[in-house]
């Protein structure tokens, strides 16, 4: 354990050895800065595209071009940019490595209370103090979260991978009650959580939220990430009934959580009233069953392919045959947010779909290699998502000025928000499924 600490030690430190400013690194080269390298950077600086697009653009506006001096310090700060960017590239690598590392010897020894997720989150903190105590903001600025970055490249792998590869007729069998939780559970999360909070800020226990931002934090605390409770599960074998449904649930949580938050940020553009209420409640429906309908034709498109191109048949193309999976539900996501839907539940139901249909025209190679493939492109990404907000928690200053109490009176109502979860279960097992 203590070698296990002193590898995150050591790794959160890390960054800190980078240097801050190039000039240390040129004080440190001293003489070994030859002419012909002075020549290489000079040679360099001439051809940097920054400095032709900057020169071009001064020369179209009627200014003067740079001079020697501005030139060089111009590429003194590319370079530093573009080496602290290189290096904060390698930092979050080395902690996506330790993560994994950490998570399998955690698991091995049955240690359970520091999930991996935690262990991620931990990675991300220690990488980014290291920077910040280093004075590297450049770096800092490289490890800031970025929203595109995870909607495009981290989120719809992971998302995919879990429509891709679920036990559908598990699935199917237990659509009562996850379609029940994921739907009707996420509402009523929203409202109450979201409610408690509001009251509890209108009674002075806490700071006030407005009602729509108390809603809005509400959906977006609703989704739920039952990754540690899914590995605990396979861990013990429990029923395939009671695994199915909580990871279904978490699937399509996931993503009504995000539409639903993304329906009532809308509300900041219009004044809430009888009509508006109605039209985000149409919306919802309109992205959700609009994204899914999209995900369902690219899930069939692609059965009808590779049906007719017959690829099963050549299992000497395997690889060719897993690359060819690749384009539908990338092209379905970026087609449903071309068209402000939701690329998240577009990609969900064409995984689905080609997991039911598309799969079965796959060679038996291919079945096994497609699965594995996009199962470790989800678990990097998943990985790297809780060291990415790990970092942000020190390059996002979410821990200045913040309201203790409200953090306290929105976890009780967290729980309370969960009291569905009881209710529904005890419905449901009035109708027990089968054997």
């Amino acid at each position: 354990m203590r070698s296990m600490w002193s590898l995150a030690a050591i790794l959160g430190v890390a960054a800190a050895f980078v240097p801050a400013d190039l000039a240390d690194v040129k004080h440190l080269q001293g003489p070994v800065l030859t002419d012909g390298a002075a020549g290489l950077a000079k040679v360099h600086s001439i051809h940097s595209p920054h400095l032709i697009r900057r020169q071009l653009a001064a020369a179209g506006s009627g200014e003067e071009t740079m001079t020697e001096e501005e030139k060089e310090k111009e590429l003194e700060e590319e370079e530093e940019k573009e080496i602290m960017t290189k290096w904060s590239y390698v930092v979050g690598i080395t902690a996506l490595f330790a993560t994994l590392s950490i998570g399998f010897i955690l698991e091995s020894n049955h240690i359970y209370w520091l999930p991996e997720a935690g262990v991620g989150v931990l990675m991300g903190l220690f990488c980014a103090l290291g920077a910040k105590l280093a004075g590297n903001e450049h770096m800092l600025s490289s490890e800031r979260f970025d929203f595109e970055f995870f909607m495009t490249w981290l989120l719809p792998p992971i998302i995919f991978e879990a429509g891709f590869n679920m036990n559908v007729a598990a699935f199917f069998d237990n659509a009562g009650p996850t379609v029940f939780f994921a739907f009707v559970g996420t509402f009523a999360s929203t409202f109450i959580v979201g409610g408690l909070v509001f009251y509890a800020g209108q009674l002075g226990l806490c700071y006030a939220l407005d009602g729509l931002a108390a809603l809005t934090f509400g959906s977006l605390i609703s989704a739920t990430d039952p990754v540690t409770v899914l590995a605990v599960f396979q861990a013990l074998g429990v029923k395939i009934d009671l695994f199915s449904m909580v990871f279904g649930e978490s699937v399509l949580n996931d993503a009504v959580a995000i539409v639903l938050s993304n329906t009532l940020v809308s509300f900041l553009y219009v004044p809430v009233s009888q009509e508006a209420i109605i039209g985000a409640v149409l919306s919802f429906l309109q992205i959700f069953i609009g994204s899914m309908v999209i995900g369902i034709v690219a899930g069939m498109l692609s059965a009808l392919v590779f049906k007719h191109m017959g690829l099963k048949h050549h299992e000497e193309i395997v690889f060719l045959e897993a690359a060819l999976s690749f384009p539908f539900p990338w092209a379905a996501y970026f087609i449903a947010e071309a068209l402000k839907l939701s690329g998240i539940v577009t990609i969900l139901f064409c995984g689905i779909v080609m997991a039911t249909y598309t799969r079965n025209n796959f060679s038996t190679k291919s079945v096994t290699l497609t699965a594995g493939a996009y199962k470790c492109i989800a678990l990097v990404a998943e990985t790297y998502v809780f060291v990415y907000l790990g970092m942000a928690m020190v390059t996002f200053p979410i821990f200045e000025s913040t309201v203790w109490l409200l953090m306290v009176y929105a976890l009780l109502a967290c729980f309370v928000g969960r009291l569905h979860i009881y209710i529904g279960s005890r419905v449901f097992n009035c109708f027990p499924s089968p054997e």
